[in-house]
């Protein structure tokens, strides 16, 4: 096989397999956290899962930057259960995603110890929307918060 082949295969291989996106879990000291960024309707917006332990909360920062401005506020308990810790999910360490639909999120596992979910988006690479996806897992014992790539 020439490498010019080699090349090509590669080039629409890739081209045909949807691209994963980076996943971050920010802090919620930011502007993004702020509540004036919650979309609604919340009934479609939010989501409470474990017994309402974990919320899940859309918020959009009114279009900036335009490719990503859609985020995910994760509310777990804390360590002494006396509050909410906040995590701020994006696909970046400042970006969102085009779109993210808390309504159509799949539970994975939802027990006493920890809750993993997949919540749909759309996400944005060189000004081409592409559906994809973030795996949420939050382990209810050690009260942490992760998102990746499902």
């Amino acid at each position: 096989m020439t490498l010019k082949y080699a090349a090509t295969a590669l080039a629409i291989l890739s081209a045909s397999v949807t691209p994963a996106l980076a996943q971050a879990v920010n802090s919620c000291d930011s502007y993004v956290s702020d509540a004036a960024f919650l979309v609604f309707p919340p009934a479609e917006t939010t989501a409470e899962y474990a017994d309402g332990q974990v919320r899940l909360i859309t918020l959009d920062t009114a279009g900036e930057p335009a490719c990503c401005s859609y985020h995910l506020m994760v509310l777990y308990p804390s360590v002494d259960g006396t509050y909410f810790e906040c995590g701020m999910v994006g696909s970046g360490p400042d970006l969102g995603w085009y779109s993210v639909f808390v309504n159509q999120a799949q539970v994975l596992r939802e027990d006493e110890g920890a809750l993993s979910l997949i919540v749909p988006a759309e996400g944005n690479i060189d000004g081409e929307v592409i559906p994809t996806a973030v795996k949420i897992d939050v382990d209810l014992v050690a009260f942490s918060l992760t998102a990746s790539a499902p």
